[in-house]
């Protein structure tokens, strides 16, 4: 698979998103910034100041961010705490919800409401929160807390099931969904190859694609089928966090290529399975 760079020097780079308008959107989490690229040109969209972690695309085109409030690699910035914010398409940026304290990703549910992981941070990184927010009127539900780092957050083909990164484990629960309800017990669906599972993403085939972090030269994707058998290992290149994936309907993959700076992208054999809240739209 040949990978090409379409954004460099932009930092310690995550939250990848393809926008419905075609574009594609990425964090700075160092920089404190929202970049956006059209037409192969990088831009800023949206200054959040301290740490914009995971990012999502929501029904009025603003992207929601998990703003971890300026812990590391990030810094701090007065007037930033954690929480959620979003940043409207003429990059205004507001907050949603101070509720989450340190939050790493989030993604839109099948009922239409933003689901988050909290983990805490240094000096302990074994303990963590998901939450459940509306965006409409910023009303955070903290619906479970874990003894274990949640990271990557997603949901899949079908939509009663809701996927978790499990940090330090190595793992990619699946926890039992069920809209405006409560999660059920969370049982294994993945156990990384090595490394620590940061974001992932879906294609059309059930394929999950999981950035794996091993802190050694190279990092790597791990690909895994619906079963949650491992299909295959993908080294994009020299560098040692390849922290998120997303596919897009026209087979792209990029990949936020952190402790480079930069964004890479290859072909995808299949398409890239529709995010909430656009999918059941299609």
């Amino acid at each position: 698979m040949e990978f090409h760079t379409i954004a460099t020097d932009v930092g310690f780079t995550e939250g990848p998103v393809f926008t419905q308008a075609g574009d594609i959107v990425f964090t700075s989490i160092d920089r404190g910034r929202v970049y956006l690229v059209r037409d192969g040109e990088t831009s800023t969209l949206g200054l959040t100041g301290a740490g914009p972690n995971g990012a999502t695309e929501g029904a009025d085109g603003s992207i929601y961010v998990a703003q971890n409030g300026g812990q590391f690699p990030a810094h701090r910035w007065p007037g930033v705490t954690g929480g959620v914010q979003a940043i409207s398409p003429e990059g205004l940026v507001r907050t949603i919800s101070t509720d989450p304290c340190f939050p790493n990703d989030l993604c839109f549910g099948p009922d239409g409401f933003l689901y988050v992981t909290d983990p805490s941070r240094g000096p302990r990184r074994d303990d963590g929160r998901l939450w459940r927010i509306d965006v409409t009127t910023g009303e955070s539900e903290l619906l479970t807390s874990t003894a274990w780092y949640p990271n990557g957050i997603g949901f899949g083909r079908e939509d009663d099931a809701m996927y978790v990164a499990q940090g330090a484990e190595g793992r990619i629960l699946r926890f039992p969904f069920a809209p405006g309800g409560k999660l059920g017990t969370p049982e294994l669906f993945v156990q990384l190859a090595h490394g620590r599972p940061d974001g992932f993403a879906w294609d059309v085939d059930g394929n999950m694609v999981i950035g794996a972090i091993t802190g050694t030269a190279p990092g790597d994707l791990q690909v895994y089928g619906p079963d949650g058998k491992l299909l295959d290992i993908i080294a994009p290149g020299e560098g040692t966090k390849y922290t998120n994936v997303a596919i897009s309907p026209d087979k792209q993959l990029i990949v936020t290529d952190s402790d480079k700076g930069q964004v890479l992208s290859a072909d995808w054999p299949s398409a890239g399975l529709l995010l909430h809240p656009f999918r059941n739209k299609a």
